[in-house]
């Protein structure tokens, strides 16, 4: 997924005689044509995604059975 930016909100452009526009400064999008338009037009600017890794959840280690307490 390719996302773009530009300073205007609704800055609009065409993609094999489709009109498109960005929604709020941004517009996302994983066509080919839409990207390589996008990548030549000076008023849009393309974010580079950061891969985050999602966080590993650590394995429980298993409790130590309870003591046992002598009832005097």
């Amino acid at each position: 997924m390719a996302e773009f930016t530009s300073q205007y909100k609704e800055l609009g452009f065409y993609v094999d005689g489709e009109f498109k526009k960005f929604n709020d400064g941004r517009y996302a999008t994983e066509d080919e044509a839409t990207i390589e338009v996008l990548s030549s037009i000076s008023d849009a600017q393309r974010v580079e995604a950061e891969e985050t890794p999602k966080p590993v959840k650590p394995v429980a280690k298993p409790k130590a059975p309870a003591k046992k307490t002598s009832g005097k």
